[in-house]
């Protein structure tokens, strides 16, 4: 299942690989393959890894997103907003 959230363009990490080293960029994809490069290495250098040696990122929290509250005085009877509105 993992090549098909990873597609060419995307930036991986490997398992176990040091914080200073920078993501890898996915090069391409095959079927239990993928080839990585560094931004700095020459275009046609290219790492082959198997898609179980990339490290998987932890989904991030959910967002909720937080309605405001409505209070007593933002409740406005129908019949009375449109007599207001008429006036």
């Amino acid at each position: 299942m993992a090549s098909l959230t990873i597609r060419p363009g995307s930036r991986v990490r490997l398992k176990g690989q040091d914080q200073h080293v920078p993501d890898f960029l996915v090069v391409g994809c095959s079927h239990h393959h993928c080839w990585l490069r560094q931004q700095n290495w020459h275009p046609e250098a290219r790492l082959m890894v198997t898609f179980s040696q990339l490290e998987v990122a932890e989904a991030p929290p959910p967002v909720v997103l937080h309605t405001p509250q409505a209070s007593a005085t933002n409740v406005i009877c129908l019949a009375t907003y449109r007599q207001r509105r008429a006036r």
